[in-house]
């Protein structure tokens, strides 16, 4: 939990993601979220914490969200994904430093991902994260969602070289963070938002298919680089490469697909 308030002058107020009451003193930030007091803040953590699985409306979050979760259940890579997971989320609270909009708590966890091997420099990611920010408050989004991730990614990527990196693997966090079933306590506004605009980077996952050309990769991020496609102007070249880069990443680390913190670390080495 990180507090402060580092809002852009000339930017709109954000709201409360518990309270919905506008932020005009200092901002408590978690889980992507901010809040307009401690109080707020560490309500909604008891609330998913304390998440009763029988009581969630899984058909309330709409199709999309079942197919978008569901990729973990027919990818070849789970196991080293749920081994990595810890580990790749050490820098999670750190980052919320840097963010002054409201982000979706797994875009955060993507961001950790890429410094989860010391080869990408912090100052990638604030770049990054500005340029996410920026495209949401242009388009008058509420928050930066995983499709304005993407779009953030596909702007910034241009140096698609390979170069082997070290692997210099960050300790666990004390407490790991599960953003398995974060959209279920998100707030409703900004989980609408990313659910339509989600749909609309659905639309270009055979696309992404047709590119990976059966090799195994992380659900998700087809979904990410579905996404990415969601950018004017944005053709299937980077894409390609970006898939190239994470296999040569693959092959250095030994994994055996596309896993997520591979195509992080990617992503991030290819924005200079």
């Amino acid at each position: 939990m990180t507090d402060q308030n580092n809002t852009p002058e000339g930017a709109a107020l954000q709201s409360c993601a518990a309270c919905g009451k506008p932020i005009t003193g200092k901002t408590f930030k978690g889980m992507g979220n901010l809040y307009c007091s401690l109080y707020c803040a560490e309500l909604v953590s008891e609330r998913l914490n304390n998440l009763d699985m029988e009581q969630v409306n899984f058909e309330e979050l709409g199709p999309v969200v079942d197919r978008f979760m569901s990729t973990c259940q027919v990818c070849p890579l789970p196991l080293k994904c749920r081994e990595d997971r810890a580990m790749c989320g050490a820098y999670f609270e750190e980052l919320h430093d840097y963010i002054t909009m409201r982000w979706c708590c797994h875009c955060i966890y993507s961001l950790s991902c890429m410094l989860s091997d010391g080869s990408v420099p912090l100052e990638t990611i604030k770049k990054l994260m500005a340029k996410a920010e920026e495209i949401a408050r242009k388009k008058n989004y509420i928050g930066v969602s995983q499709a304005v991730f993407g779009q953030a990614e596909y702007e910034l990527m241009e140096d698609f070289s390979y170069t082997p990196g070290p692997d210099n693997r960050p300790e666990p966090p004390a407490e790991e963070h599960d953003h398995y079933l974060a959209c279920v306590q998100c707030d409703k506004n900004f989980m609408e938002e990313c659910l339509h605009l989600t749909e609309e980077a659905e639309k270009n996952i055979d696309r992404i298919e047709a590119l990976l050309e059966k090799y195994p990769y992380c659900g998700h991020m087809k979904y990410e680089m579905a996404g990415m496609l969601v950018t004017p102007g944005a053709t299937e070249k980077k894409i390609k490469k970006i898939i190239g880069k994470t296999k040569l990443i693959a092959k250095e680390k030994g994994y055996k697909g596309g896993q997520h913190r591979l195509h992080y670390i990617a992503v991030g080495r290819s924005i200079k």
